[in-house]
């Protein structure tokens, strides 16, 4: 199970500091030629199509200029990389009526057999997979979106239209995606609270991504794990009751061990960048204990098991 840090032009290059980290990067005009930046280049990566940026312009762009935005960015690329390209979704964002999330299920099912016609034109390297993506509303939805996805000849799949959901449905969503499609097949986008990584550990899925260490970091905000807490700057704006922290705990991110102070000073972009840096280590350090406490649960029950056998 990988986790995709999401990276913007203006972002922090994460994998200057991490070289294995898995990056998703969305076709978006100014990510143009952003990969080319990077001293290490990603060896798994996530091509998006941008969708979310897209809903909230005044014009969407055609699927063939989303196309051309991805190729862009793949071309910067390592050539041994494992690279997945999303294909240009509807998301069900502000969709509120039922005849709106309908349209936009369908949109989305247009575009992707539309897409997947369009890269198997221009027969891609064999590194690079194209990545379909269910959207839903309630369990009968998700089920059809999975279907019509897989009859395309899709093999991977990503869910989305997650982000405003409370845990639970976020997590019943997942479910209901993972039993059409199946967990090792299935990516989560932009879902990372830390119930809901217990909940996508137990349930297996293939990968998730977020952009969480960087939007904490510009609204003045530290992680640090081993447990996982959240603190405020003190010139963050947060309510009085929130936590707040004026000097840095211990911490071994590669930040902090050159300066820990760097990640307090508020302002400009570039000690955000650091804290964005900061913040990934630690988000990422906690998913890797849920990981490897679920990984050292599995074996200690297997012997178990054996012994009430015999």
């Amino acid at each position: 199970m990988d986790f995709y840090i999401g990276w913007s032009h203006s972002d922090a290059i994460f994998c200057d500091y991490f070289p294995t980290c898995p990056v998703l990067i969305s076709a978006i005009p100014d990510n143009r030629g952003g990969v080319k930046k990077y001293r290490n280049k990603p060896q798994k990566l996530i091509i998006d199509c941008g969708s979310v940026f897209y809903v909230k312009q005044k014009s969407r762009p055609r699927l063939k200029d989303v196309f051309n935005i991805q190729q862009s960015i793949l071309e910067d690329c390592d050539s041994t990389a494992n690279i997945q390209l999303v294909h240009f979704d509807e998301p069900l964002l502000n969709k509120n009526s039922l005849s709106e999330r309908y349209m936009a299920i369908e949109r989305t099912l247009y575009n992707a057999y539309e897409y997947l016609n369009l890269f198997n034109r221009y027969k891609l390297p064999k590194f690079v997979k194209p990545m379909g993506v269910i959207q839903g509303y309630d369990q009968a939805s998700i089920e059809f979106s999975a279907y019509e996805l897989i009859k395309m000849g899709y093999e991977n799949f990503g869910i989305g239209s997650l982000l405003f959901k409370h845990q639970t449905e976020q997590i019943e969503m997942i479910r209901r995606a993972v039993d059409v499609v199946g967990a090792a097949n299935l990516h989560v986008f932009g879902v990372t609270g830390i119930p809901q990584l217990h909940a996508m550990v137990d349930i297996g899925v293939k990968s998730f991504d977020s952009t969480r260490p960087t939007m904490a970091a510009a609204f003045f905000q530290v992680f640090y794990s081993r447990p996982f807490r959240t603190f405020f700057l003190p010139e963050s704006r947060a309510k009085p009751t929130s936590p707040r922290l004026e000097n840095p705990l211990h911490c071994e991110c590669p930040v902090c061990e050159i300066n820990a102070k760097q990640i307090f000073i508020p302002s400009p972009r570039e000690y955000m960048k650091l804290r964005s840096v900061h913040n990934y280590y630690h988000l990422s350090r906690t998913f890797k204990d849920i990981l490897e406490n679920k990984q050292r649960g599995y074996k200690n029950v297997v012997p178990d098991v054996l012994r009430a056998r015999n």
